[in-house]
């Protein structure tokens, strides 16, 4: 199973954070590094590029750039514009508070930004049920991808193709496509985002818009696949929007880190927070940043600000205000592959994360492309009629760094065809499957893009409602790990290029670099072959080509055997009195193709052990949570040893042996539960990745309390302290520097500021920015308590407002396990499936039991300064200085007072023990003994209506979708029409003087008489079809209409021999015809069906309305929800053609000629009259057609 462990909860940040004063007075906190945009053309774009090469790719360091709004297009980059242009563009929002989509249009979403943002308070900002509703990850507009192109420096833009400078080193005359003629174009250079290098229909489109209100955040994650990242606010809300309404200014809060502090912030995220960062579930709060042991970069994004986001460096945004419309891309540089290959990719198939941006792809196209700009290059010189022209390219920085780059792209490029390459066979390579490469085919398990070679299952096949196939395809990374279908075995190699076709460009490229380098040198590349007898592991190929002989086949179609229960045989010796007098134990039987394992002493099959020379087993999965190692590694290594021989297990049995050391686990591991994203034919049959590895934690004496720290978290920090040290300098084998000095270093050192923070390098961010005062500086922060101080020294150095050594404290805080639905409680306390409510307070709190207005309560005291004494929990006093409380005595005296009112009126509602619980963290269990029967009786009784109202929720939804499929509210019922009905003496069968005598009596007609006047409602939208309903039984209120006699007449014309007349008329409905018209119910959007959208309910009343006016009403419907077509139109038409309106049908269409299976009606009938049951009746094809024979319903009311 997955953790168990209880995690902290999402606790939202209330729309009153005092940002600034909150960066003051925490340590851990300091604003990240700015610069103007107008440095940009001061200083030039090179020394720009250098900037950002430095400080964010390579230093790791967040950058912001501010003032890009006075560049934007002020009328293009509104609200305003984007409702006029795209208002209608129908987009998926995400409701963070349910954790679904909603379907919205961009205008209607604008619209409601307002409500959205004013339904947030202080006292409300924690309520679970509101929306919160963000419209993230939608298509930037095309007019805006243009405007942006021409304002943002092109190194950094979206889908870069060229770095070099217009008529630069080798530059070429193009077509101008402005003008006629032709013009230079850009030099030779790298390319700033390699994923321009991938053929356009491969390429991840990743230049989104996000628009966002009060309240709605991005979880805490990293840039996929290690890409840079680049976000810059090109529209916030003010203080009144353009039709008067006052609105709250937006901006967006930045919690950010860097990349050297990577490895450090996801260990406390798993051991601390118990969160994977790499799911990107969870919004960590302000308290969890506070107490985390690295430094934490703030920003708050305004208009124009533009933040650049170094590769793997975890972040959390969350938004304020009315709006705010950010634009967001990502660049994949050579650095950032790097990453990808080592880290992310791998973290991401460990969670199952697709990958977008097809790195190994990238990696054959940006050397194809290289190769052929170096070409260019090379024959320009060969052919250079002016030697300063052959000078010029042969020492231009950007083609030299171009040479560097192509160097990199093919050491990685090695790499791929080393872990693809399988021992030569002609045998078997033929059997490879040839197909050809269209960067679409992914992993089933993983979800990441495969390059070339992969494994795929030909017994699960799927075939597919369209006629094609879905095949079980597996990369090579995941079958190593354990990771297949339920065959495990038995599949075929495939691969997407012709693997001669690759080592022949691997050869090709090697011959190019060895030229421009000026020869063959020791550093120079190897051939493929030479690499793979220089390789001391076995290919990834080749394991997996093992592993496919070892593990066995099963039947998909066959269900799972159950497992072997494999117990020791026991020998019992019973006496004279049936008394067990000895116990013998046989020796274990151990099943062929097994052996036992090392740790747990069970036979298991050999293919699930790692099995050591000295001829002991380890499970996969012992050796994966409890000794740091995946089965890949075991499998690669042909001289692999056991942890007993390295002298490291921690099994019980080993742990009593002198002289070994047993081994801790380095890091944590929650467990990955990839069943929701992964096939659903996938299994593990090597490890279950869902375990964790808490149980190894506890054994290694590790798991203490949450609030003290950890071996695992104190070795990350570590690390980190000593990435830090090593600085970020251009590497001489990687980056070519033509200056004499660093252009970025002048000696000149600026003091850190709020609003602009020194880099690591003496970076002179903006002359502008250098003359702040003093009182503006970070290190003027006023003196306040800190819980990092430990001895007088310290506090010593605090009052000169110098930084002590910063030291980690973890919060002495109850986290929580959380439900499934992630919500969260008011006031900060959440809850679990138990129903126990737990809090995550404030680590500057000194006591959980403080109330939460109450000023931090410490003593300054002699601390520890070993690391064993400080991985020990600190004890915190109640005494506290006096020179060293809060100095704003006002705001302390309106917080007790505020607590003192609180608790009043509570006390007032009967409420004064939760709220002082509440207030002070206190929890109090009450334990009510009730009989059992009584019990059942309260529990059977049902529900008041009290009860229900309490019980039901309030609805919270501000904003609901106006996609016309969604389900919408129920519009007014149309109006039946009412018609009278009256006996046509031509076609009645009442005959004589009794028929004369009545018609010509002049007393008053009794209402129920027979021959009184009828009157019939219909509707306009039918619910019973085309069904001919008889009005007498539709009067009679009978549900099933029985089969109907036939008249007098008919009857003895029956008897006479008539056979071909029925017996009794067919209560089935009459057949509809085959060219019919379809309802509203029937129709649908967009291929999705349509709701029932102004039906009447069976028995409605409404109000009378004239036949005409229901009809126009009824086609406006249709028109609006895209129902009526011309069709309806032309019907309409031929109906007016015929002489009037469906509903106003004149006598003389109503007298035609019946058809013959329909006879006319004899008195006593307990049918319609004769008029009405030729409408009801279905019309003859070719003749005019009725409402009736459209399906209307038809109800007697008179």
């Amino acid at each position: 199973m997955p953790s168990v462990r209880r995690s902290a909860a999402f606790d939202p940040i209330s729309p009153d954070l005092d940002l600034d004063m909150l960066v003051q007075q925490t340590s851990s906190f300091e604003y990240a590094t700015r610069i103007s945009c107008d440095m940009i053309e001061t200083e030039g774009l090179d020394m720009f590029d250098k900037l950002v090469l430095l400080h964010v790719i390579i230093g790791g360091k967040p950058l912001v750039i501010e003032g890009f709004h006075k560049r934007l297009d002020e009328w293009t980059f509104t609200s305003g514009w984007l409702q006029d242009n795209h208002g209608k563009k129908f987009e998926q929002a995400r409701n963070l508070s349910k954790q679904s989509n909603m379907t919205v249009s961009i205008g209607h979403y604008l619209n409601n930004m307002g409500k959205l943002t004013n339904q947030w308070t202080r006292h409300n900002y924690r309520d679970r049920d509101r929306q919160r509703l963000y419209l993230k990850d939608i298509d930037c507009p095309e007019v805006w991808h243009e405007k942006l192109r021409a304002v943002i420096p092109p190194s950094l833009f979206y889908l870069n193709d060229s770095t070099g400078d217009v008529g630069g080193p080798g530059s070429v005359d193009e077509p101008n496509p402005h003008a006629p003629g032709l013009r230079r174009s850009r030099g030779v250079a790298r390319a700033g985002d390699l994923m321009s290098c991938l053929p356009p229909p491969m390429r991840a489109e990743n230049l989104m818009c996000y628009i966002g209100h009060e309240g709605t955040y991005t979880p805490a994650h990293r840039e996929m696949c290690a890409s840079l990242g680049q976000n810059l606010m090109v529209e916030t809300s003010g203080t009144v929007d353009p039709d008067g309404k006052p609105t709250k200014p937006g901006s967006s809060i930045w919690f950010m880190t860097e990349s050297k502090d990577r490895h450090l912030v996801s260990e406390y995220w798993l051991s601390t927070l118990c969160h994977d960062i790499e799911v990107e579930a969870h919004f960590a709060q302000i308290n969890a940043w506070k107490s985390a042991p690295f430094t934490t970069y703030i920003v708050e994004q305004k208009l124009g600000d533009f933040i650049l986001i170094p590769p793997l460096a975890p972040h959390q945004v969350w938004n304020r205000g009315t709006r705010t419309m950010k634009v967001a891309w990502n660049r994949t540089t050579i650095e950032t592959l790097e990453l990808a290959l080592d880290e992310a990719l791998p973290r991401a198939r460990m969670v199952g994360r697709d990958e977008q941006y097809k790195n190994k792809a990238m990696i054959y196209f940006a050397l194809d492309r290289y190769s052929d700009l170096l070409a260019h290059v090379d024959y320009q010189k060969r052919n250079a009629s002016v030697q300063q022209l052959a000078l010029d390219l042969k020492y231009s920085t950007k083609i030299r760094q171009l040479q560097k780059d192509f160097r990199r792209l093919f050491s990685l490029y090695t790499r791929l065809l080393l872990a693809e390459a399988l021992p030569h066979n002609p045998r078997d390579d033929k059997k490879i499957q040839y197909v050809p490469f269209d960067s679409n085919i992914t992993c089933s398990f993983c979800r990441c893009n495969i390059f070339n070679r992969f494994l795929t299952c030909p017994a699960c096949v799927i075939p597919l409602e369209n006629g094609e196939e879905d095949a079980y395809d597996i990369c090579l990374e995941c079958y190593a790990m354990g990771r297949s279908c339920r065959c495990i075995s038995g599949y075929r190699w495939v691969e997407q290029f012709k693997w001669q076709e690759l080592t022949d460009k691997h050869e090709r490229w090697r011959k190019q670099i060895i030229a421009f380098e000026g020869g063959m040198t020791d550093k120079s590349p190897k051939n493929l072959h030479m690499e793979r007898q220089y390789m001391k592991k076995k290919p990834l190929a080749q394991v997996c080509q093992e592993q496919l002989k070892l593990r066995p086949w099963n039947d998909p179609k066959k269900p799972p055997a159950a497992p072997k229960l494999s117990k020791d045989a026991d020998e019992s010796q019973v006496n004279v009195n049936g008394e067990v007098t000895s116990k013998k134990k046989k020796a274990q039987v151990i099943e062929k193709g097994h052996m036992k394992n090392h740790v747990t002493n069970y036979p298991e099959p050999i293919w699930k052990l790692g099995v050591c020379k000295c001829g002991r087993g380890y499970s996969y999965g012992s050796l994966w949570r409890a000794f740091d190692t995946a089965p890949l590694t075991v499998m690669e290594d042909p001289d692999w040893q056991c942890p007993h021989c390295q002298r490291i297990c921690s099994c019980g049995k080993c742990r009593k042996v002198a002289g070994m050391q047993p081994y801790e686990p380095t890091g944590t591991v929650l467990g990955y539960d990839t069943r929701r994203v992964a096939d659903p034919r996938s299994t593990e049959s090597l490890v279950d990745f869902r375990q964790s590895n808490f149980e190894w934690v506890k054994k290694a004496g590790d798991d203490v309390p949450v609030g003290e720290e950890t071996r695992r978290l104190s070795r990350r920090v570590d690390e980190a302290e000593a990435a830090k040290s090593q600085g970020a300098a251009l590497d001489d084998d990687h980056y070519v520097d033509a200056s004499e000095h660093s252009p970025l270093t002048n000696g000149h050192r600026e003091s850190p500021s709020p609003t602009t923070q020194t880099s690591s390098h003496d970076i002179p961010i903006d002359p502008l920015l250098g003359s702040l005062p003093k009182t503006a500086t970070r290190t003027s922060k006023p003196a306040v308590p800190r819980r990092h101080q430990q001895n007088e020294e310290d506090a010593l150095h605090d009052s000169e407002n110098e930084e002590p050594p910063y030291r980690f404290v973890a919060p002495s805080a109850l986290m929580l396990e959380e439900p499934q639905d992630q919500r969260h409680l008011g006031g900060g306390f959440t809850t679990d499936a138990n129903g126990i409510v737990f809090q995550y307070p404030d680590p500057t709190d000194p006591d959980p039991t403080v109330p939460q207005y109450a000023p931090p309560q410490v003593e300054l005291r002699q601390g520890p300064t070993d690391s064993a004494e400080r991985s020990k929990k600190r004890k915190r006093s109640d005494v506290l200085p006096t020179d060293t409380l809060d100095p704003n005595e006002a705001n302390e005296l309106y917080h007790k007072a505020q607590v003192k009112r609180t608790l009043q009126e509570a006390r007032r509602n009967n409420r004064y023990v939760i709220a002082e619980a509440a207030m002070t963290g206190k929890n109090l269990s009450i334990k009510l003994h009730v009989d059992k029967d009584k019990l059942a009786q309260i529990l059977s009784r049902p529900p008041t209506e009290n009860t229900q109202a309490l019980r039901a929720k309030p609805n919270m939804a501000i904003v609901q979708s106006d996609y016309p499929s969604a389900p919408a509210k129920k519009l007014v019922p149309n109006p039946l029409k009412r018609a009278r009905i009256e006996p046509d003496k031509d076609f009645s069968t009442k005959k004589g003087s009794a028929y004369k005598k009545a018609k010509n009596s002049s007393q008053p007609k009794d209402p129920q008489s027979k021959n009184a006047s009828k009157y019939i409602e219909f509707s306009s939208e039918s619910e019973m079809g085309d069904e001919t309903i008889d009005i007498d039984e539709a009067h009679a209120g009978r549900d099933e209409p029985k089969p109907r006699p036939l008249p007098a007449y008919l009857a003895r014309k029956n008897d006479v021999g008539d056979h071909e007349i029925p017996k009794e008329l067919s209560s089935e409905p009459k057949q509809r015809s085959a060219h019919r018209r379809s309802t509203l119910a029937e129709s649908t959007v967009s291929g999705r069906p349509n709701p029932n959208i102004g039906r009447p309910r069976a028995g409605s009343k409404a109000p009378k309305m004239p036949v005409d006016d229901a009809e126009a009403n009824r086609r406006a419907k249709l028109r609006a929800f895209g129902q009526w077509s011309q069709d309806d139109d032309d019907d309409s038409e031929d109906d007016a053609a015929a002489g009037s309106s469906p509903e106003k049908r004149p006598n003389s269409a109503a007298k035609e000629t019946p058809p013959s299976n329909v006879p006319r009606q004899q008195k006593g009938s307990a049918s319609a009259p004769p008029k009405a049951r030729s409408k009801a009746s279905v019309t003859p094809s070719g003749g005019p057609r009725s409402i009736f024979s459209k399906g209307k319903k038809i109800r007697v009311i008179g």
